[in-house]
């Protein structure tokens, strides 16, 4: 497999009460409490997700975007930068994380009727 450098984008998003982490390139999803636990399960998911990727020697299994929706939001987010969290990936064999970009997206609120 060639050397793969894949930056991603990730916006935080509420949903139930809940801080929703979503990995745009990859469509995957990490939740809690807090920004940061979000965070960390996202980061985990991915890790699998570049693992798997790697173990079956199938590139195609990391690139499933995420709907437009979300890529709305990200654009329409507000930088947050990541504080107690890492997301910082070691290089697994051709495949590197090199760059991660956090957005948070606050829903408008609903205008005044």
């Amino acid at each position: 497999m060639s050397a793969l450098r894949v930056p991603i984008r990730v916006v935080f998003y509420r949903e139930e009460g809940s801080w929703i982490a979503h990995c745009l390139e990859f469509d995957l999803l990490g939740d809690g409490d807090t920004r940061e636990t979000a965070l960390e399960q996202l980061a985990q998911a991915i890790r699998i997700q570049v693992e798997a990727t790697r173990d079956y020697g199938n590139p195609a299994n990391l690139f499933a975007p995420a709907e437009g929706k979300y890529f709305r939001m990200f654009a329409a987010g507000e930088d947050v930068a990541s504080t107690g969290t890492s997301m910082e990936f070691e290089p697994l064999d051709n495949i590197t994380i090199e760059h991660v970009e956090l957005r948070e997206f606050v829903e408008p609120e609903a205008a005044a009727v």
